[in-house]
């Protein structure tokens, strides 16, 4: 029995994997014992070394339950690893988990606020957010409330963070498009038209050949945060083109099938940083400024299949996990508005020309 008399007062002892746990209750009744041994039990599931308590638990040991049980598995682990451990370094590898609070909170922000980037840039209000908030602290706080059962200060969120600019969506007029298209090398201009027309990122688009369904005319591209392939159903033109790329890839012992020729004859893959460069001196060349060398594209794209197929279609074209994402594509342009004015009356009759 894992529950036992000594006097008037229960203890307990079991064993859990190779440990042994056993101490006084300081219980009288066996039903409270009972109740006491199972949350020993709990905690010791949940790694708490025995007499330690939930209170008393530290931001790392926190930290590192938080990440096995929610980020591990995800495809973003090893950005969150890497900002977990900013905010445990920040904040204090011992704090108690009960003890941070807004003040605490506010401190990180600010040493934060005062650290470079990689490239030696101040850091945006927005990665900071990231961070310190919405991807480690604000999760994993509530992962100890409601798991681990941790009394956890009350914090208003939206007075912490720091104030963030509107993300900004970039279309393209025709000329635009085709102006940059005409100054990139023609060894990377099918991939611009790919991008264009499926508003893929850039590590999306050289994708492998194995990741093409010629059969059913679809490309994998990703796994998604929610779980299950990023599948794209592909044009017909595109499996033509796709499938003479392919044979000629394999040929050539190329794992993509975006493919360079050169002058004598041999066919070289083309990257996805040689693509990048090609495009923003493109852009450079054709005179278009305030865009982005690749993502803007996918920008261009998603308003344009937002506005053609709606929402729910923009968003799995796209692979966003929730429609939140796609929504910020669904705005109109003066056409749209003017279309909608020029559109029935009161009556039901459109406006007469």
């Amino acid at each position: 029995m894992s529950l036992y008399k000594r006097g008037d007062v229960w203890h307990y002892s079991f064993t859990l994997r190779g440990h042994r746990y056993r101490a006084s209750t300081h219980c009288r009744r066996k039903g409270d014992a009972h109740l006491v041994e199972q949350r020993e039990r709990r905690d010791a599931e949940l790694g708490c070394l025995p007499g330690q308590r939930e209170e008393d638990w530290s931001l790392e040991a926190v930290s590192d339950l938080f990440f096995t049980a929610r980020g591990v598995n995800k495809k973003s682990a090893a950005d969150i690893a890497a900002r977990l451990e900013t905010t445990v370094r920040l904040i204090g590898r011992d704090t108690p988990v009960n003890a941070i609070g807004p003040k605490l909170i506010q401190s990180a922000i600010q040493a934060r606020r005062l650290e470079l980037s990689r490239r030696g840039r101040p850091l945006s209000n927005a990665t900071i957010n990231r961070d310190l908030i919405d991807q480690t602290l604000r999760p994993m706080l509530r992962f100890a409330a409601h798991n681990l059962e941790i009394p956890i200060k009350p914090i208003i969120w939206r007075e912490l963070r720091l104030p963030e600019s509107m993300g900004r969506t970039r279309t393209f007029k025709a000329q635009e498009l085709a102006a940059w298209r005409a100054n990139l090398p023609v060894w990377h201009q099918p991939i611009f038209d790919f991008i264009v027309r499926y508003g893929v990122r850039l590590n999306e688009a050289f994708f492998h050949c194995d990741a093409v369904d010629l059969e059913h005319g679809e490309v994998v591209l990703r796994a998604r945060k929610a779980g299950g392939d990023h599948v794209i159903p592909l044009l017909p033109e595109d499996v033509c083109d796709l499938s003479a790329r392919i044979r000629d890839a394999r040929a050539a012992g190329i794992d993509t099938p975006w493919l360079r020729q050169m002058k004598d004859g041999s066919l070289r893959p083309v990257r996805y940083r040689g693509f990048a460069w090609a495009s923003r001196k493109a852009l450079d060349k054709a005179g278009i400024a305030d865009a982005r060398p690749v993502h803007d594209l996918r920008h261009h794209a998603a308003t344009q299949i937002t506005r053609r197929a709606g929402l729910k279609t923009a968003q799995m074209v796209l692979g966003h996990a929730s429609i939140i994402s796609t929504q910020r594509y669904a705005h109109p342009n003066r056409d749209d508005m003017l279309a909608a004015l020029a559109g029935p009356g009161p009556s039901g009759e459109g406006r007469e020309h």
